[in-house]
């Protein structure tokens, strides 16, 4: 039932935009961007928490991530009093830090619309509210989960899954799964995950992309609505990221990012009117949100701020008696440009792990980013055209050209990763993002969605031109014409042909048959079974290729392995490339024992994506030394007696 999602996304929601919506308020920002902006800020408090936490010796939780946030937020209020009483004019501003009633009124009309044209599209790939994803990483991200819930360990500095020293690797995903969980009393990790990344496609990337499009058109009614549909409407995001890896990490952080992309904005650009003192710290926050989601986003932010800060130069320069700003727009764009240099080279994987090759012609490709629709997926005629409009009409007018500029940056980089065949030249452009096309694919949504708001207003524009002169139409006339325009934007959208066939094709990742690569639905009954089968403190032997290592996400139940990348040493060798010899050679029995392990799963005849299965675990159905415990189809559980 879909109502078992309800407390984890209430949860979700409400960690999402309480934590940050605190500390924005606090700071004074504007109403909009103190939405938007509150989700990377509560990131930052929960996952920062969790690098905090190991440090002051005290557990992480729901206690510890509200003090952080009660701490964070007062110290902020405490500074702003201050520079409320040095600097008493800005007083006078707060008032008109309130939207417009007219603004209020579309915002509130236009976020719960596009939640609930994202949100359907991506319960429609999804499927089944318990479904997990069939591929290759949600092995590691459903087990991190589970590893924080059961250790309160959340720390992105030290991270313990699968290495006893610890590594780094950003759980900012993560923690906000395990924090909805323990908020809630929940205890199915695949549903929380579902639930989860129902709650930031539907509540995160649509209030970040309404709030970008606020920021750029000044809470322009019709290009709010737009974009309330164009969120939803883009084939390339979020589907591509919940099917690919599959990368929740950065599906979280590039629905994080139009909303801190428009706080940038207001910082860089903002020449006609004071930005809120305190924007820029909290903005710091979110930045350190997206990076404890996922790096590779600071990176794309980074160049956005290059992009917009030399446009502002460019065209700052233009104005006259402006050589002061010019002066220190330029100090701020060379700044920016060290920082993206820096940046491009420490935030990039070693040149092994950049693994992904090129897949498609470069004519191919550009034609992918024309239509704004990459990896060979459905075309969304309406989005795509307007997107295409709004392009050309970017780089016809100053205030928007960066946001063209940025729409070729990452369409260039798109083409490099899908098409160049130059291995060095993909690593030095495309390797932060380990030249994988799709990672930067999902990020093309992220200028497309404004773009295609400027082209239904440039649309509108020549509409009322062609009757100028003509017709006299009333503003009411103008304003009522709204529903009619969005209905034809969700029919040719969200629920077009075009999406329907890009949701068959995503879904094929989540959908749980006799031949699924990760479980088939016997495995997944069995390992829900496990709890009654065997000792509460039992640890499984596990081959992480057959998505077994999965027990431990969905049962609970303690796996010596729990990923697919995992550790090697002489006892996990022993135990992958002897098992079934553990009645003759003995060398495994003492391995097993080192390794506590009394219980072993077999899931035969598949393998996740392009792995091989370990040998230690062929036929272990015919081998001595293994008493079947339960079957379920062709899964079973052994109990290994080899050992005494």
């Amino acid at each position: 039932m879909w109502s078992s999602l309800i407390p984890v996304f209430v949860s979700a929601a409400t960690l999402l935009f309480v934590p940050g919506g605190l500390v924005g308020i606090a700071a004074g920002l504007r109403k909009s961007l103190a939405i938007g902006l509150a989700p990377a800020i509560s990131v930052a408090l929960i996952a920062g928490t969790g690098v905090i936490a190991p440090m002051l010796a005290v557990p992480w939780g729901l206690l510890t991530v509200s003090a952080v946030t009660l701490f964070t937020a007062v110290v902020i209020l405490a500074v702003r009093l201050v520079l409320a009483r040095r600097h008493p004019e800005r007083r006078r501003t707060s008032a008109s830090q309130w939207p417009r009633l007219g603004t209020l009124v579309t915002w509130c009309l236009a976020w719960p619309l596009s939640a609930a044209v994202t949100g359907l599209t991506v319960c429609r790939i999804i499927n089944t509210p318990n479904a997990i994803s069939q591929t290759f990483d949600a092995v590691f991200h459903l087990n991190a989960v589970e590893w924080i819930l059961q250790t309160d360990n959340a720390s992105s500095l030290r991270f313990y899954l699968e290495a006893p020293e610890g590594f780094v690797y950003p759980v900012g995903w993560h923690t906000l799964v395990a924090l909805s969980m323990k908020l809630c009393h929940a205890t199915a990790v695949p549903v929380a995950t579902n639930a989860t990344v129902l709650a930031v496609a539907a509540l995160v990337w649509t209030s970040g992309c309404l709030t970008l499009t606020h920021v750029i058109f000044r809470g322009h009614h019709l290009a709010l609505f737009t974009a309330a549909v164009i969120a939803g409407s883009l084939s390339a995001f979020p589907s591509v990221m919940l099917s690919w890896g599959v990368l929740y990490p950065n599906f979280f952080a590039i629905s994080l990012l139009p909303s801190v992309l428009a706080a940038t904005h207001q910082l860089l650009t903002a020449a006609d009117t004071q930005p809120t003192p305190l924007l820029l710290p909290a903005g710091i926050l979110a930045i350190g949100g997206l990076g404890l989601s996922q790096p590779n986003t600071v990176v794309t932010l980074v160049i956005a701020s290059v992009v917009l800060s030399v446009t502002t130069v460019l065209g700052t320069s233009q104005d006259k008696g402006a050589a002061a700003r010019i002066r220190r727009q330029a100090y701020v764009a060379n700044a920016l440009i060290i920082v993206m240099a820096v940046t491009w080279i420490f935030l990039r994987p070693p040149f092994e792990s950049a693994i992904w090759e090129p897949s498609y012609a470069t004519s191919g490709s550009i034609g992918e980013v024309v239509t704004t629709m990459p990896v060979q997926l459905p075309v969304v005629w309406t989005a795509s055209v307007l997107t295409f409009i709004g392009f050309v009409a970017a780089l016809r007018t100053r205030p928007y050209r960066w946001l063209a500029v940025l729409h070729i940056t990452t369409s260039i980089l798109y083409v490099v990763a899908r098409s160049t065949k130059d291995e060095e030249i993909r690593y030095i452009f495309v390797g932060t993002w380990y030249k994988d096309a799709s990672r930067l694919a999902a990020l093309i949504p992220v200028t497309a969605v404004p773009l295609a708001a400027l082209g239904m207003i440039v649309l509108a524009r020549w509409a009322r031109k062609a009757v100028a002169g003509r017709l006299t139409v009333p503003q009411w006339l103008v304003r009522s014409s709204y529903p009619v325009i969005v209905l034809a934007l969700v029919l040719t959208g969200p629920l077009s042909e075009a999406m329907s066939d890009t949701v068959k094709l995503v879904e094929k990742g989540y959908l749980m048959s006799a031949d699924s690569s990760s479980l088939t639905p016997d495995e997944y009954a069995l390992i829900e079974r496990l709890p009654d089968l065997i000792e509460k403190d039992a640890v499984v032997a596990v081959d992480p290729g057959t998505g077994a290592s999965l027990a431990y996400a969905i049962s609970g139940v303690d796996t010596n392995l729990k990923h697919l990348l995992h550790r090697h040493n002489t006892d996990i060798d022993r135990v992958d490339y002897r098992l079934n010899k553990a009645s003759t050679d003995p060398a495994v029995c003492p391995a097993l024992r080192r390794m506590r392990i009394t219980y072993v799963l077999y899931f035969p005849g598949k393998i996740i994506s392009d792995k091989k299965p370990v040998p230690g675990f062929a036929h272990l159905d015919n081998a001595p030394g293994f008493e079947l415990v339960s079957r379920q189809g062709k899964a079973s559980l052994y109990r290994i007696t080899a050992c005494g």
